[in-house]
């Protein structure tokens, strides 16, 4: 029953992005496309007008995304954690969200900022190794590469635990993460790359489904180009059925996908506390 409210409320959030941002997503769609279309190399100018469709577009989506992106990860552990509080398929909007989003973003600023100290690392060392000329430092080179992404699945398995402990005591709790994971990392490594493997399944069976639903309703997303001048009105009586399948077989992916890929994690804290929490 949870499944249903989350593709619902994935639906909902779809639709009132496309209200707001309809005519701008299409125009950005087009511009790229007719940009990949031309076959001739692009330059800064041809990139510039995207540059500035693509700012607008994230002003207004960046944070949306982030509370709604708040509100299903609070409500898939609630799920778990919470079993009890199954009302509205256990999406909420109050202190446990905000609690969540706050973890979410010091957890994406901490992810960028080993990534800008990696790339700064392996970016000065592939310069010494130009400037040396000499081609045995390049092994150095990939070495380096395959650290970085070592250290970085490294964190994110040990931060993995992060939003279940936030969720599960009802307070920020970002690095606690790291006391529950030690002598745990192959186990949850593990159990995140099978959720993974999940989702893709989940992924790719979903577009099995959607593929002859677009075709019978005009082509998926296809059937807008040409409409990005138009008015709201105008998009949705000229390409309703499509938008309309478009949204059904996203909310229904997205749903299905943040459940194989979160609860695990939710689980595997709530079965290391011992239960269920209050």
């Amino acid at each position: 029953m949870a499944l249903i409210f989350w593709a619902l409320f994935y639906a909902v959030f779809m639709v009132a992005i496309f209200a707001m941002m309809g005519p701008n997503l299409i125009s950005f769609v087009t511009a790229t496309e007719q940009l990949e279309q031309s076959g001739a190399t692009p330059s800064m100018e041809d990139f510039a007008p995207l540059f500035q469709m693509m700012g607008l577009l994230f002003a207004v989506l960046l944070p949306l995304s982030l509370i709604a992106s708040a509100m299903i990860y609070a409500a898939v552990s609630r799920a778990v954690l919470r079993p009890g509080e199954s009302a509205f398929g256990y999406l909420r909007l109050g202190m446990d969200e905000v609690r969540v989003l706050v973890v979410s973003i010091v957890l994406f600023f901490v992810f960028m900022a080993l990534m800008v100290v990696a790339s700064g690392i392996i970016g000065a060392v592939i310069g010494m190794t130009v400037a040396a000329e000499m081609p045995a430092l390049w092994l150095l080179v990939v070495l380096l590469i395959l650290a970085a992404i070592g250290a970085c699945i490294w964190l994110a398995v040990r931060l993995s635990l992060a939003i279940p402990i936030t969720m599960a005591e009802r307070r920020i709790a970002i690095f606690d993460s790291f006391g529950f994971t030690r002598g745990r990392f192959w186990p949850l490594l593990g159990m995140a790359l099978l959720a993974w493997v999940m989702s893709v399944v989940v992924g790719l069976l979903g577009s099995l489904v959607a593929m002859p639903l677009q075709f019978a309703t005009g082509g998926g997303m296809m059937a807008l180009e040409g409409l990005e001048d138009e008015s709201l009105q105008v998009i949705l009586q000229s390409a309703w059925p499509a938008i309309a399948a478009w949204i059904l077989i996203n909310a229904v992916m997205s749903a299905l996908q943040v459940a194989v890929v979160y609860a695990p994690f939710s689980a595997a804290y709530r079965d290391m506390k011992g239960g269920a929490s209050d």
